[in-house]
């Protein structure tokens, strides 16, 4: 008989339970936070509604206890005298996650928190490690700007839209192990000099660009539909053992850089130009059958070997002050069979890029390195992906 009632109470209890676990507060509008009493009064919310917005006058340190989801975003702007933030229960974030201007914020603890709909961190410098315990796996897209870390530790991503990360000049190394697709910009500029960045499992992407880099390491990429792009970094050596395609291919101004590797290259579906690398001696890519673009390849190489090119939509330009041999690619651009538009190859103590660019550090050009800038034979990695069709059109020139 006890059982009989006692078993009813008890499911009635654990609904009960259940549903004082579920709690929704707030109705959609933005939820502002002054100071701790507002955060503790959410507290038994396991989940709030609308954007959460932090006072830019907030001091000291906050706790967000006892919520689990947030359906907006989570943002704080200009709180320069908080020094920590934490959230041990937040496991999602519905939009945007934005921290602006919080200058002395040492502390961002987010242990359960796994997804996001964006995360833009900028302006917190004396931020040096993110405490995201279980690690983001989830992110629209990642822009870190101006901070103190010195990883990115507990950014633990599968999928991305864009990846923007630029002026942390404590940035030390970058590894996404788990990140395989990229929808957008992957971009690296302005951190520090010796930054090691490791995409182990990253297959697939959009664009690519880095900056200022001590290695780039991208074992498994094989297929970019948009650009890759090299300038002024400090690796001696770079390799894309699989990639097979990709759109404009770039390496400007890499002072270091002695070898380039590429076996399986087959496609590049744009401009594909190598300029002031001088450390280069040799340009090699066995596979490489199509240019869409043009080809410029300018320094101090000593050899150039593309035995496997088909097609050069654009014009080709090659001018080193090594000893090249031009008879292959003199022979290729004969009756524009391979080479379609104007071919330029010679051996030059002044070697230029197809614009009259420095096309090393010891030549001078039209227009000098120190005059229009370490990357200026052609600069994009700072302009939006649509726009690099309008940058290539001088470089490409298809011929009909």
């Amino acid at each position: 008989m006890f059982i009989k009632y006692a078993l009813p109470a008890l499911a009635a209890a654990q609904a009960v339970f259940a549903a004082s676990d579920n709690i929704e507060c707030g109705s959609g509008d933005t939820i502002k936070i002054e100071n701790q009493s507002d955060a503790d009064g959410y507290s038994s919310c396991s989940t709030l509604k609308g954007d959460v917005e932090i006072s830019g006058t907030y001091s000291g340190d906050l706790q967000l206890n006892g919520v689990k989801q947030i359906s907006g975003g989570l943002s704080c702007d200009g709180a320069s005298n908080m020094t920590g933030l934490s959230a041990s229960s937040l496991n999602s974030i519905g939009d945007t996650f934005k921290l602006t201007g919080l200058t002395t914020l040492t502390t961002l603890s987010f242990a359960a928190l796994t997804k996001v709909g964006s995360i833009e961190f900028t302006a917190l410098p004396q931020l040096q490690s993110l405490d995201f315990t279980k690690g983001v796996t989830e992110a629209g897209s990642v822009v870190i700007t101006n901070t103190g870390l010195s990883s990115l530790n507990g950014i633990s991503l599968e999928t991305v839209g864009g990846f923007d990360i630029t002026e942390n000049t404590n940035l030390k190394t970058v590894n996404v192990n788990n990140l395989k697709n990229a929808t957008a910009l992957i971009n690296f500029a302005g951190n520090m000099d010796g930054l090691e960045i490791e995409f182990p499992n990253l297959g697939t992407g959009q664009n690519m660009t880095f900056r200022n880099v001590s290695s780039v390491s991208v074992p498994s990429l094989e297929k970019l539909k948009g650009q890759l792009g090299f300038w002024g970094n400090k690796f001696q050596s770079f390799s894309a053992p699989n990639l097979t395609e990709t759109s404009d291919l770039i390496f400007n101004d890499n002072s270091k850089l002695s070898n380039i590797s590429m076996p399986v290259l087959k496609t590049v579906n744009g401009g594909f130009q190598i300029a002031r690398s001088d450390k280069l001696n040799v340009i090699d890519f066995p596979k490489l059958e199509t240019v869409t673009g043009a080809i410029d390849f300018s320094g101090e190489f000593n050899e150039a070997h593309l035995d496997s090119l088909k097609l050069v939509r654009g014009d080709f330009n090659m001018q080193s002050t090594g000893n090249i041999s031009c008879t292959t690619f003199d022979n290729m651009a004969k009756n524009r069979e391979v080479i379609k538009g104007t071919e330029t190859c010679k051996t030059t103590s002044n070697p230029e890029t197809r614009d009259g660019k420095s096309g090393s550090t010891t030549s001078t050009g039209k227009a000098s390195a120190t005059s229009t800038g370490a990357a200026s034979a052609l600069d994009v990695s700072s302009m939006p992906a649509m726009g690099l069709a309008a940058v290539f059109g001088a470089l490409v020139q298809y011929a009909l």
